[in-house]
């Protein structure tokens, strides 16, 4: 269990010692404050990932500390310390935003629970620290969000404020962002971080069973007839349901899906009756989903419902200077996952992957020092070990080759299907096919007249397949 930063604040000196002597046995770091205010000014110098917090002090009492730390942007989980008479006191502190309570007196399994679930939330916000931009880890304390990227706070506070209420959300993003790692961020920091969270990927589903998946259905009907099933709303009760790729619901899954935020109610497929759900509804997309309601093809209404609180997270092109530390994180994942000892990345291997514009994001990056792990027989991976198509960005760089577009219109493909990388690779292609065949197939020459470095126009001619011979 990885340990934690903890502020416990009581006034009585044989509790805090209690918890100091327990929560250090765990190889947690304790800090002590007598009061309220002690606790602020402890909180004012210094970041704190849990805070174990009284409720009646004198000078300030915990519900009061409460909504100062709230108001101060302060992203500390709360614990609430309160005796069985004052439990009115914690339920209004968990609504205020206090991440649980703990009755006094404290029983050990109980505190264990607790810290293991803050752990994993404080884990949760780590990994999103990686996804955000500008986020840089300190050598001291690697998991706190230290960055000053003013863009960077302010998803990070807008995630701690998500949290805290159940308003709809509406993640937007390219594909491999981390939205699905925000969307669970925002759960498991939540007071519905006990109940499930549960995922629905609106793109992958068939239509014919979507319904039958959302809602469930009754024995007799739906697409498994000879059992009653239960729909992913049910499912996800008390907790969190994530729609992956929103976007792509056809219209009248999105019609029922407005019914439900509206009415909190489902009719499972092949029953005549109503059943209420508690669900806080988090969806993600990264398509241009404003775009589709010109078009038609999103409903407005369900819209509006869903982007309550949009939250839009940026490109890994957008922020390559995180690129080195999103580097190290998976380096230290797969030396675990792998059992190997690979200490970096040479500073060739360093060029290419800030030179290369990252089309499938986080995910792709992850995929490429995955790649290189399997690669690389030393310690150092080295840039040769990357995937083909990311140092090459370096090596055209370097060789100074720029494809300049002949002036002429381009005949490109109309929306959605506009992609820059498929048609740089068509334009390369072509260009090459069409150089070779005006030099006869005559590598020098054509290298030559057409501006390409001989090593480049090589290297294209195996990656696209061409020969060469086949113009002579």
């Amino acid at each position: 269990m990885n340990p934690l930063k903890i502020l416990v604040c009581d006034d009585e000196p044989e509790l805090r010692a209690g918890l100091r002597s327990y929560l250090e046995r765990g190889k947690h770091q304790v800090v002590e404050a007598s009061d309220g205010i002690a606790a602020l000014d402890a909180m004012a110098k210094d970041r704190f990932d849990l805070l174990l917090l009284d409720v009646r002090m004198p000078q300030m009492d915990g519900l009061k500390v409460l909504e100062n730390i709230r108001n101060s942007n302060h992203v500390t989980l709360v614990v609430i310390l309160t005796a069985h008479a004052s439990i009115q006191d914690a339920v209004r502190a968990v609504q205020l935003g206090a991440f649980d309570y703990l009755e006094k007196p404290l029983q050990p399994g109980k505190l264990d629970e607790i810290l293991s679930r803050a752990i994993q939330a404080r884990s949760l916000l780590k990994q999103v620290a990686f996804s955000n931009p500008a986020e840089k880890p300190r050598s001291d304390t690697p998991a706190e969000f230290v960055g000053d990227s003013r863009q960077m706070r302010k998803i990070h506070e807008l995630i701690d404020r998500l949290a805290n209420v159940q308003t709809s959300v509406l993640i937007r993003g390219d594909s491999g962002t981390g939205k699905e790692l925000v969307a669970k961020a925002i759960h498991f920091n939540s007071p519905r971080k006990t109940k499930p969270f549960v995922t629905i990927n609106c793109s992958s589903l068939p239509e014919a069973l979507m319904e039958s998946e959302f809602f469930g259905h009754e024995k007799g009907a739906g697409p498994e007839p000879e059992s009653r099933k239960i729909g992913k709303f049910q499912f996800a009760s008390g907790g969190t349901l994530f729609l992956e790729d929103v976007a792509d619901l056809p219209q009248a899954l999105q019609v029922k899906l407005l019914k439900v935020i509206q009415e909190r109610k489902i009719t499972p497929v092949g029953s005549t009756r109503d059943f209420t759900v508690d669900v806080r509804i988090i969806a993600a997309s990264s398509r241009d989903v404003e775009k589709l309601i010109e078009n038609g093809e999103f409903r407005a209404d369900l819209y509006y419902k869903l982007n309550v609180m949009p939250l839009y997270i940026p490109s890994l092109r957008e922020r390559k200077e995180d690129i080195p530390q999103l580097v190290d994180l998976f380096i230290s994942g797969f030396n675990s996952a792998h059992s190997r000892r690979i200490v970096g990345v040479s500073d060739e291997a360093q060029a290419s992957l800030k030179s290369y514009s990252w089309p499938g994001n986080i995910r792709e990056l992850e995929n490429a020092i995955e790649h290189a792990f399997v690669a690389e027989t030393g310690n150092v991976i080295q840039q040769s070990s990357l995937p083909e198509n990311i140092h090459e960005a370096l090596q055209d760089e370097e060789e100074g080759w720029t494809l300049e577009v002949p002036n002429k219109a381009l005949k490109l493909p109309s929306g959605e299907k506009l992609d820059y990388h498929v048609a740089k690779a068509e334009f390369e292609k072509e260009f090459i096919s069409q150089a070779l065949k005006a030099n006869h197939g005559r590598i020098n020459q054509t290298s030559d007249l057409a501006k390409i470095p001989k090593n480049t126009l090589l290297r294209k001619i195996k990656k696209y397949g061409i020969i060469a011979k086949d113009f002579e």
